[in-house]
């Protein structure tokens, strides 16, 4: 088995400064350490949890999200950032609206302190194409 690729901080920089200028919103960064625990958090459970790629992308998304290290967007970058992770380690999700309205919701619920990071596992593992 090949190694989990985790996005790092300059990865989930990158993202955002794309997600930003397609959609639109305020650039910059609110909270620089935030942001590097969020892109350390998968790490952390790799290791001492040892999660999987889909446990490790939840905790990246959440993190993302829960943190508001950005001015803007970090339900976006929470979202783009776990599933790019998860597509580049070969875990595909639905593309539908149901799966993507559902996916938004949980986000929304996240950014508002309303989940944790394994109900975000398990939403993500629940779909698993």
């Amino acid at each position: 088995m090949s190694a989990m690729v985790i996005l790092g901080v300059e990865d989930v920089l990158a993202l955002h400064r794309r997600q930003i200028a397609r959609w639109g919103g305020a650039e910059g960064i609110h909270d620089l350490p935030a942001i590097e625990a969020a892109c350390a958090a998968p790490h952390q459970v790799l290791r001492y949890e040892n999660g999987d790629v889909v446990d490790c992308a939840a905790a990246l998304m959440w993190h993302l999200c829960a943190n508001h290290g950005f001015r803007d967007g970090n339900k976006r970058i929470g979202t783009v950032a776990g599933i790019v992770m998860l597509s580049v380690n070969g875990v595909a999700l639905p593309d539908d609206p149901g799966f993507q309205a559902a996916l938004i919701q949980l986000m929304m619920r996240t950014a508002q302190g309303e989940t944790n990071r394994q109900e975000v596992a398990a939403f993500l593992r629940q779909r698993m194409l």
